[in-house]
C-alpha cells in the first residue's frame, strides 16, 4: 500500500515557523533611526564625564563640599562641588545632609556602647566585629522626620539642565521610581565583599590600622505599603571600614555621580583620606575597563539597575540614595567552645572557619546585626532601620541576618529536610497504592484528591529544577530535592492513571445517562417469526426459550463469562433461512482519554507556575491574598474524597496512616514559612493564617472520621444523594416479608422443613438469647452474633443510639440477604464485588 501524502495544512505551521526564525536571525541590525545616538555614543560620553569627575575627586580636599544647612553659620559661605548632583544649581536636598550624618553618628554611638572595651586598644573594636560581612540581613524601616520643621522645601529639578547629554525615558518628577512615600516597611541588605580591593595603610598619609578600608557592593530591597512585589531593588557601591564596622554606599547615575563624591560624605577626615585613596585606584580601573569594553558592553559599571539594559541608552530617572551602615558587635558564647581558642582572636578564628572550614572546634557562629540610615539627596527623604535608641528591642532590633556561608548552609540543610518530607510522602503514597490494588479498592479513591497532591509535587519539581539550574551553590541539595519530587510525581501519575482507568466505565455510564433517550429504529416486520427448530419429529416452529446453564468458577470473571454466554445464547444453533433483523445503536459519547487529561494537566500546571511567578510583582496585600487562597485550595485535598465517599456510599477508601501522614507532611512547609521568623525566604510570619489552614485540614479529617463511624451519608439530607444499599440495617423479627432478616436467621414456627433439618448442633448455634441470634459466617466459618429486634418492640429503643450503631457495624447484610462479619465481607469486597455465597453483584462500600 503506497504511503498516504500528508495534507498541505500540516506543513503550513512548519513553514511559517521557519520563515519567522529566518527573518529574526538573518535580518541585519538596523541600529537607531537617523539623528539618534547609538549605545556606543552614550558610552563614549559617559567615559568622558567619568574622567572629568575623577579629576575633580583628585583635586578636592576635605570639607570642600559643605552645603548650606539649617545649622550653618551665616558668616560662612556654603561650598559645593562641580559634580553632577553636588552642584548648588541642581537644587538637591543637601540641607538634610547634616541630619543624616548626625543620625548616623547616633547609631554608631549606640552600637559602640555595647562593645567590649579592650585593654590598650584605641576603641576596642578590633576583636568584636566580622571583618567580612558578605551576607544577608533584613528588618523593618521607619521614616525619619525629626529635622523637618513643617513641610519640606519645594524643589524644582530640571533634568535637562542637570544631565543635558542624557535622553531620559521621562522627565516629570512625579514619574520617578524608588520614591519611598510610606512611613514604614520592610528592608533587606545583601552585602558582597568577595572581590573587594583593600588599602591597609597609606605610606604618605598618617592613617592608623583602624582606618583600613576596602570596597564593597550591596543590593538593597525597600518595600512599603505603596510598592509592588518585593519593593524597590537597587545596587549600591561604596566602602567598608572593617575594623570599625562602618560602611558607606551610594547610587550612581547620569544625574548623580555619587561614587565620585562619596569621600566628601564620610564622617571624618581619616575616613575621607582612606576612601579617596582607594577610590582613585578602583575608579581608574573601572574607567579603563569601560574604555576596553566600549564595543562589547556600553553599560555603566556603577549602575544601580544592573538588570535593566535600558539604562545604557534611555535611563529611567529614579531617587538616589546615600546609605550609612553600622555593624553591631558579636555575641560570642565562649562557654560553647573547647577552651583551646584565643579569646582575643575568637571572632577572626570563627570567620576563618566559616570561610575555609577545616573542623576547628569553634563556638556557634553569631548572627549579623546592623543598623542603617538612608538619605535621598534628590527626593529628600530619610529612612532608618527600626530599633534602639528610639524603639524598644521588642519593636525592632534593626537588621538581623547571617553570613552568606551560613545562609547557604542553612538553605541546604532545609532542602535536605524537605527532601526527607517528600520521601515520606512517597512511602505513604506507595503504601496506599499497594493497598488500593484492585478495581474495587481503587474505585473508592477520589481522582481529584490524588491529582491535587500531584499538582503540588509537580510545581515543586519545576521550582527546584529551576533553582538547581540557576544557583550553583545550591546545586547538590536542590538537585536531590527535585529528584525526590520527580519520584513523587512519577508515582502519583501512575496512581492517577490507575484510578482513571478503573473509574472510566463509571464516567461513561454517567455520560450515557445524561444524554437524551433516542427512539429505536423502525423494523421491517412488526412481528418476528422465530427460526424453526428441526427435531426428530420434524420442524417445530413453536418458540422455546433457550437457557444455557451458566457455570461460574470462583477464579474467573463472572461478568465477562455471563456476557459471553448471553451472546452465545442469542445466536441460532443451526443455520436458518430467515435472518433476524439487526439494529444499529448509536454508541454513547466517550469521555476524554487519559492522554488528553494529561495534556490539560501540563497546561494547567504551566499556567499556575506563570501566575505564581507574576504574583511576585503584585502589591503586597493582593499577593498575600493570592498565596493564602492558593494554600487554602491546596490544603482542601480531602474534600474530593469526602464527596466521593458520599457518592459511592463507601467508608474505608484511604488508609488512616495515609490521611494523617499526608496531612502532617503537607502542612509542615506551611508551618516553617508561616511560623519561623528567620526562614530562608525572609517571609513574614502569620500564625493566624496558619491556624486557619491547619484547622481546615483538621476539620476535613474529622469529617472523614465521622464518615467512618456514622456512615458516609450521615447527617446529609436525602435529596442530596441517591439512595444506596445499607449494609448495616436494623434487623427486625416481624419484617420477614420485606427481607428484614437475612437468610439463616429466619425461624418459621411449625415449618416441616426446618423440623427435619434441625439438629442439636444447629439449635446450639442458632439460639435466641436476649435478642441476639447466632449464624455461621460463610467466609471465615466462625460464629456471628447478630442483634435482632423482637416482634412488636421499639427499634429506636433497642437498636438506636451510639451503642446500637456500633453493634450494627460488626455485621454486614448483602442485598441478597446473606450476613457476614464486617471485616470478612470488607476484605472480600476488596477483590470482588460479588456475594461469596450466591455470586450476586454487590454495591460498592
Amino acid at each position: 500500500m503506497p504511503p498516504q501524502p500528508v495534507p498541505q495544512q500540516e506543513y503550513a505551521r512548519v513553514v511559517l515557523i521557519i520563515v519567522l526564525l529566518f527573518f529574526l536571525y538573518a535580518s541585519p541590525d538596523q541600529g537607531p533611526p537617523p539623528g539618534f545616538p547609538t549605545a556606543r555614543d552614550y558610552a563614549a560620553e559617559r567615559i568622558a564625564v567619568s574622567r572629568r569627575s575623577l579629576d575633580i575627586l583628585n583635586i578636592t580636599k576635605w570639607q570642600d563640599f559643605s552645603p548650606k544647612g539649617p545649622d550653618s553659620s551665616k558668616h560662612e559661605a556654603p561650598r559645593y562641588l562641580n559634580l553632577t548632583g553636588f552642584r548648588e544649581e541642581d537644587d538637591y536636598a543637601w540641607e538634610r545632609l547634616e541630619a543624616f550624618k548626625k543620625r548616623s553618628s547616633e547609631y554608631s554611638d549606640e552600637a559602640r556602647g555595647k562593645w567590649r572595651v579592650a585593654d590598650g586598644g584605641e576603641n576596642g573594636l578590633m576583636p568584636d566585629v566580622y571583618e567580612n560581612v558578605t551576607g544577608i540581613v533584613a528588618g523593618r524601616w521607619v521614616r525619619h522626620t525629626a529635622d523637618i520643621n513643617g513641610e519640606p522645601r519645594k524643589r524644582f529639578m530640571n533634568l535637562t539642565e542637570i544631565a543635558p547629554e542624557t535622553d531620559w525615558a521621562f522627565r516629570g518628577e512625579e514619574y520617578w521610581i524608588r520614591n519611598i512615600t510610606g512611613n514604614e516597611g520592610k528592608l533587606m541588605l545583601r552585602l558582597d565583599e568577595k572581590q573587594a580591593e583593600e588599602i591597609g595603610s597609606v605610606e604618605d598619609l598618617p592613617l592608623s590600622p583602624v582606618n583600613a578600608v576596602r570596597s564593597a557592593v550591596a543590593t538593597i530591597t525597600i518595600q512599603d505599603e505603596t510598592s509592588y512585589g518585593d519593593g524597590w531593588e537597587m545596587r549600591v557601591h561604596g566602602l567598608h571600614w572593617p575594623k570599625q564596622g562602618v560602611m558607606l554606599f551610594t547610587t550612581t547615575s547620569d544625574k548623580f555621580h555619587g561614587i565620585y563624591g562619596l569621600p566628601h560624605l564620610t564622617p571624618s577626615r581619616e575616613h575621607y583620606l582612606s576612601s579617596q585613596k582607594l577610590l582613585n585606584r578602583t575608579l581608574e580601573k573601572a574607567i579603563e575597563g569601560m574604555e576596553n569594553a566600549i564595543w562589547a558592553d556600553p553599560g555603566n559599571p556603577f549602575t544601580s539597575s544592573p538588570d535593566n539594559q535600558g539604562d545604557a541608552t534611555m535611563p529611567v530617572p529614579h531617587c538616589e540614595l546615600v546609605v550609612y551602615v553600622q555593624v553591631y558587635p558579636l555575641k560570642v558564647d565562649l562557654a560553647s567552645g573547647t577552651g583551646r581558642l584565643d579569646p582575643a582572636n575568637i571572632v577572626h578564628q570563627i570567620e576563618q572557619e566559616i570561610r575555609f572550614p577545616n573542623g576547628a572546634p569553634i563556638p556557634e557562629a553569631p548572627k549579623l546585626q546592623m543598623s542603617t540610615v538612608m538619605f535621598s539627596p534628590d527626593c529628600g527623604f530619610v529612612i532608618e532601620s527600626k530599633g534602639p535608641p528610639d524603639f524598644s528591642p521588642g519593636d525592632g532590633e534593626h537588621l538581623f541576618g547571617m553570613k552568606q556561608e551560613l545562609f547557604l548552609h542553612d538553605i541546604q540543610s532545609w532542602l535536605h529536610v524537605f527532601a526527607l518530607v517528600i520521601f515520606a510522602q512517597i512511602m505513604l503514597l506507595k503504601i496506599q497504592s499497594k493497598e488500593a490494588s484492585t478495581p474495587s479498592t481503587i474505585g473508592r479513591v477520589s481522582l481529584y484528591t490524588v491529582a491535587m497532591m500531584l499538582i503540588a509535587d509537580a510545581l515543586l519539581f519545576s521550582s527546584l529544577s529551576l533553582l538547581s539550574a540557576t544557583a550553583p551553590n545550591l546545586f547538590p541539595a536542590a538537585l536531590l530535592t527535585s529528584f525526590t519530587a520527580l519520584m513523587s510525581v512519577a508515582l502519583g501519575v501512575r496512581f492517577v492513571g490507575a484510578i482513571y482507568q478503573v473509574q472510566e466505565p463509571e464516567r461513561r455510564e454517567r455520560i450515557r445517562t445524561q444524554q437524551p433517550p433516542t427512539a429505536p429504529p423502525a423494523r421491517p416486520n412488526a412481528t418476528s417469526t422465530p427460526a424453526p427448530i428441526i427435531t426428530a419429529a420434524g420442524a417445530d416452529t413453536s418458540p422455546r426459550p433457550i437457557n444455557i446453564p451458566i457455570i461460574i468458577p470462583s477464579d474467573q470473571d463472572t461478568d465477562a463469562e455471563i456476557a459471553e454466554n448471553t451472546t452465545t445464547a442469542a445466536a441460532p444453533l443451526l443455520p436458518t433461512t430467515n435472518t433476524p433483523a439487526t439494529t444499529t445503536q448509536t454508541p454513547p459519547r466517550s469521555s476524554s482519554s487519559f492522554g488528553a487529561i494529561y495534556v490539560k494537566f501540563i497546561l494547567g500546571l504551566t499556567l499556575l507556575l506563570f501566575i505564581s511567578l507574576s504574583s511576585t510583582s503584585w502589591p503586597t496585600p493582593l499577593r498575600t491574598f493570592y498565596v493564602n487562597t492558593l494554600s487554602f485550595i491546596y490544603l482542601s485535598i480531602w474534600l474530593p474524597q469526602i464527596r466521593r465517599n458520599v457518592i459511592r456510599n463507601c467508608r474505608k477508601a484511604l488508609l488512616w496512616k495515609f490521611i494523617i501522614g499526608q496531612s502532617i507532611l503537607r502542612l509542615s512547609p506551611f508551618a516553617y514559612f508561616y511560623l519561623k521568623e528567620d526562614n530562608i525566604l525572609f517571609a513574614e510570619t502569620d500564625w493566624k493564617a496558619f491556624c486557619v489552614l491547619a484547622g481546615w485540614v483538621w476539620v476535613q479529617i474529622w469529617v472523614l472520621v465521622a464518615q467512618e463511624i456514622m456512615g458516609p451519608r450521615w447527617g446529609l439530607p436525602k435529596n442530596w444523594y441517591e439512595e444506596g444499599w445499607d449494609y448495616h440495617p436494623i434487623l427486625r423479627e416481624d419484617n420477614v416479608e420485606a427481607g428484614g432478616l437475612p437468610i439463616g436467621l429466619v425461624q418459621i414456627p411449625g415449618s416441616p422443613t426446618l423440623e427435619r433439618t434441625r439438629t442439636s448442633e444447629e439449635l446450639g448455634r442458632k439460639k435466641r438469647d436476649g435478642g441476639v441470634r447466632s449464624v455461621d459466617c460463610a467466609i471465615c466459618m466462625q460464629v456471628l452474633e447478630v442483634p435482632v429486634v423482637g416482634a412488636g418492640e421499639d427499634s429506636s429503643a433497642n437498636a438506636g443510639g451510639v451503642t446500637g450503631m456500633l453493634a450494627r457495624r460488626l455485621y454486614m447484610v448483602t442485598p441478597c440477604r446473606h450476613v457476614f462479619h464486617s471485616a470478612c465481607l470488607e476484605g472480600w469486597m476488596r477483590f470482588r464485588l460479588q456475594c461469596p455465597i450466591c455470586r450476586e453483584n454487590l454495591p460498592p462500600l
